[in-house]
């Protein structure tokens, strides 16, 4: 049976715990081994160094499934299947504005790839004290930021919650675009100048479906505002 097929049936957290059971069983046994003198290593006719050997094996064992089995480690194995590159978030500027006094927004990770023909930049993110404005429903949380790179600058507009209408640009009177938003087939976005972002909460975790569908939903905005993409950089 496969790793992931492990680490599905029996569940992150069951395996450390159960990892952990096993480290301190095998050591226990190793240390009362031990304390019955050197001559008891060899002795094999109870079994007792064998019964330890086994536990240590699957300490091992376990251990590297929980590892494997980590949101982090889950993530980057993605990204790097998917041609995903290691972005520094502290590197770039990003879109949106500072957030207020009380507010704060930090990108934990990123990576930059190619999706629908525009060059785009994922990242997960957590915020406090509503850091993103009406960008998001969520107040606080984390979640997914994608950041999408446009052909040209385009003027400053954007759905907001509830319903908050920013800029004066005649797409923001699309029917299509209006009812996709009302109805949540496209979340809260932002453009301005050369990029368009969105914020998607994701308290439950940030897992690669995840990622995937919120950079699905960002390119429909765009699909629906008629933007077109633009060269990397």
């Amino acid at each position: 049976m496969s790793l992931r097929r492990w680490t599905r049936l029996l569940g992150r957290w069951a395996l450390t715990v159960l990892a952990g059971l096993t480290w301190l069983g095998g050591l226990c046994g190793l240390a009362l081994i031990l304390a019955t003198g050197t001559g008891a290593l060899s002795d094999t006719t109870p079994g007792r160094m064998w019964a330890v050997w086994l536990l240590l094996v699957a300490a091992c064992f376990l251990s590297l499934l929980a590892d494997r089995a980590r949101p982090d480690a889950v993530l980057a194995r993605h990204a790097t299947a998917a041609g995903w590159e290691r972005a520094d978030p502290g590197s770039r500027t990003w879109p949106w504005p500072d957030p207020e006094p009380d507010g704060t927004i930090r990108v934990r990770r990123a990576w930059s790839t190619t999706a629908g023909g525009f060059p785009v930049t994922v990242g997960e993110v957590r915020w406090t004290g509503r850091g993103f404005g009406a960008a998001t429903d969520d107040a606080e949380g984390r979640g997914v930021v994608v950041v999408i790179r446009l052909a040209s600058p385009v003027p400053a507009m954007a759905y907001h919650v509830p319903f908050e209408r920013v800029g004066d640009s005649p797409v923001l009177d699309d029917a299509e675009l209006r009812k996709a938003f009302l109805t949540r087939r496209i979340p809260p976005w932002t453009v301005r100048d050369r990029e368009l972002f969105t914020v998607e909460p994701a308290n439950e975790g940030v897992t690669p479906a995840v990622i995937d569908a919120a950079v699905q939903r960002a390119l429909r905005v765009a699909a629906l505002l008629g933007l077109t993409a633009g060269a990397t950089g």
